[in-house]
This record gives C-alpha cells, structure tokens and sequence, in this order.
C-alpha cells in the first residue's frame, strides 16, 4: 500500500510540473543490453535491463532540496523490462536536505534527512543508509561534518568528519566511525611542500572490544612528482593487516583505477612499494608502473587521434601496444574505440595474459562491443539507453 500511495504522489507532482516547473525537476533512463560470452565450448547468452526514475524538487532558490529515486527491485532478464508491477517498482533513495545555519549569524550547514551520502574520503565512506547528516559547517580554520545513520548489519552508526585549514597548500582530515562491533579512526593528509611535489598519506586504525596494541590498520604514503611539464612519477607504500574489514571503504570502481580500489582486491602481500611512470610526448600518452604488493608490472601506451577523411593516396595507422585509440579516419564508423592491453604477474609465457576489444556507437544510438580476452573467451555485447 505504501508504494501505491508514495507512486502516486510522484505522479501527481509529475502531472503538475508544468505549473512549477522551475522547482521540479523529473528524469529516468530505460537501459538494456545482451552479453554473449564464448570460452571454448561453453557459450553463455545473458540479457538484462534497468530502469530507473528520479524526481528531484527545489524550493527557498534551491536552498531546500529533495530527491527520489526509483528502481527495480530485482535484475531484468529480459531484453526490455516487461510485466512489471508496482510491486517490483522500489524507492531506492529518499532524502531532504536543506542549506543554512542553526541560529542567526552562526556558520552555514548542509543538513540532510533521508538516504545518506558520506564521503569524508576513499578510506570512510557510508551510503545508500538512510539517517541525518550535517556536512559544510566552515569555522574559518576548522570543518565540520557529522552523520548518525539506522540501524543497520552493524547496528546505529555514527560518524564524524574534522577538516584543519591551518597553512596553505596543507590539508588535514580525521574522521571516526563507530558502529556496534568497531571504531574506525581515519586520518589523512596531502601538502604540496615544493612546486610540482605532491605528498599524500592515509590511515585507517579499528579500534574492537577487548582490543590490545595490536589494532588492524591500513595506511599509505604516496609522493607525485612532476619532473617537467607533460612528465610526472609516482613512489609510494601501502600495507594493510590480514584481519582489516573493507567496510567504510568508498565501493570498488568499474574501472579499478582508483586510489582505494587495491583495498577489495584479493591480496598476494601484506605490504610492498609502487611505483609508475608517465609521460606524453607529441600526442602519444606512456606509462609504466610496478606493485610489489600484487607482484604486477605494467608498460602501456595510447594516443588518441581525431582527423577528418580527406581522401587521396595517404593513410595514416597508428601501432599501439597496452593502449587505447579512438579512429576518426573512416565516416562510416566514426568514434570506433580499439584497445589492447597486455599483463603479466610472472616471467613466464603461462601467466602473460592479453586482451582485445572495441566499442562503437552507432548512429542509430545501438552500442556495440567486442572483447577477446586470451583466458576469459571472445565477448559480444549489444544494448541501448534512453534517457528523458
């Protein structure tokens, strides 16, 4: 009964949009796609698709806000969502959020009610829970923020976020996170002590019942330094203990590139040094990079190209090996994406590994994709996206 009622309201303030239109604000998205995977013998066909609604409402010049998101409760195995009932239709997010300070001449807040979004860094971070937030509160050389979320897996969670704005080019953060089975004490740091150094590190320490000096911990180091312009290098070390939870570590990226990403990969090590390398030179982005933590190597390059077809006698490929281009040379498939990347975790040909793909976006807004992986198989996938 609750999702019929809250499904009609969004339909009434849908309906009404044209007359406050200037405070509403309603889109969605209906996406499908077909992967078909083929290893050997084995060939593995999967179809699905999403949808998605959000309503989002502004009042006060944007100073009160609110948000809905709506969703399927399950995964589509269908090519199109078909069959679909108010009851597969969930709320996925809710909140309400408002600027302004707490008493008359006091600090401006961000106060928010409703699903939560915590971000205080890579290393503490909590969302899609539903609580009361406060973030932005700016004492000149001290920010604020604070959070209580419901109770959840690990029972009430509470959190609080203090930012130090003491010297310039030097930035200081704690956070603490409490919960029902730890008390995560996240500090992390970044100066630019010299032109072009850039020096960052982070810890995370659980404090648990019945703890003794030995508390799970995970911290990093990290130096970016730009040599010239167009060429920088990258030193760093990060350890992690065997019992450290990934909770309140920001989620695993599609990519994998981001700098907490290692944290929900399967370790070989405890600890160990990285290093990386990279340049552009006439339009050719290079790279390489080391991790000792997972024994990887990496040696890459890539350029992107963008011309028009002028026709006559010349042509113009561009080799790459570990890298990525975008091929503007032939109208017909305009945009088309190739890629190739090469990997090795040991100095055997066994454990070399290689892979092949392109993307292409055809004008009739048809996605298609093609993967060849030397040990996953050759991957087909075709989908399409529409937004409103």
């Amino acid at each position: 009964m609750r999702k019929i009622i809250v499904l009609s309201l969004v339909i009434a303030l849908v309906a009404v949009a044209p007359v406050s239109a200037a405070g509403l604000d309603f889109s969605g998205a209906i996406e499908t796609e077909i992967v078909v995977n083929k290893n050997g013998e084995n060939l593995e066909v999967v179809p699905g698709s999403e949808l998605s609604l959000n309503l989002g409402i502004s009042a006060a010049e944007d100073k009160v806000r609110a948000g809905l998101e709506f969703g399927l409760e399950r995964e589509e195995k269908d090519l199109v969502p078909t069959n679909i009932t108010l009851s597969d239709i969930i709320l996925k997010q809710a909140f309400i959020e408002a600027d302004g300070p707490y008493w008359y001449g006091g600090p401006e807040a961000t106060t928010r009610f409703g699903t939560l979004d915590i971000g205080y860094s890579p290393y503490a971070s909590l969302k899609d829970r539903s609580g009361i937030s406060i973030s932005g509160v700016d004492l000149d050389v001290v920010g604020l923020g604070g959070f209580y979320a419901l109770e959840g897996p690990q029972g009430h969670v509470l959190g609080l976020r203090s930012d130090l704005y003491l010297l310039e080019d030097v930035n200081l953060g704690a956070s603490i996170i409490h919960d029902n089975e730890i008390t995560r004490v996240q500090v992390d740091a970044a100066a630019a002590p010299i032109e072009g150094l850039i020096v960052a590190g982070n810890l995370a320490v659980d404090h648990v019942e019945g703890f003794d000096l030995k508390m799970d911990n995970l911290w990093t180091v990290q130096a970016d330094y730009e040599l010239v312009e167009g060429t920088n290098v990258v030193a760093g070390y990060k350890h992690i203990t065997e019992g450290f939870e990934p909770r309140y570590i920001a989620a695993r990226t599609k990519n994998e590139d981001a700098e907490h990403d290692w944290v929900h990969l399967a370790r070989a090590k405890d600890s160990g040094l990285f290093v990386g390398f990279e340049t552009e030179q006439q339009g050719i982005s290079m790279n390489a990079a080391y991790d000792q933590m997972f024994a990887e190597a990496r040696i890459g390059a890539g350029t992107e190209y963008e011309g028009k077809w002028t026709g006559g006698e010349t042509r113009t490929l561009v080799h790459t090996v570990g890298a990525s281009t975008t091929l503007g040379l032939v109208p017909a498939i305009d945009g088309l994406e190739l890629s190739a990347e090469v990997s090795a975790s040991e100095l055997n040909l066994d454990s070399v590994g290689y892979k092949v793909g392109a993307e292409f976006a055809a004008p009739n807004g048809v996605n298609l994709g093609i993967e060849h992986a030397r040990f996953e198989g050759t991957t087909f996938n075709a989908g399409m996206k529409v937004e409103f």
